[in-house]
């Protein structure tokens, strides 16, 4: 048994590695001006939140609405967020 966790820990660690190594510092750098990724919050690193998408504007913005939500329950409904981050279509 302890020589499968072993495997598996191992298998999962080299995975994880590989995963990680697709965005690189200079996707960061340039993620405001990507705008099919969203690789850090605020999309870059000067933290402006904006998007030069024009799916979205100021005369159609009153109609977006949620499209689904998770309730922790138990947690006194403290409002937990997060922002997806998007890799080559991957969220």
């Amino acid at each position: 048994m302890k020589k499968y966790l072993a495997v598996a820990a191992v298998g999962l660690l080299a995975t994880t590695g590989a995963q990680a190594a697709g965005v690189t510092e200079e996707d960061l750098a340039n993620d405001a001006a990507t705008t099919g990724d969203v690789l850090t919050n605020g999309m870059g690193r000067h933290q402006q939140r904006y998007s030069p998408l024009k799916i979205i504007n100021k005369d159609n913005v009153k109609n977006v609405v949620p499209a689904w939500a998770f309730s922790f329950g138990g947690e006194k409904q403290r409002g937990q967020e997060s922002q997806p981050l998007i890799h080559d279509g991957i969220m």
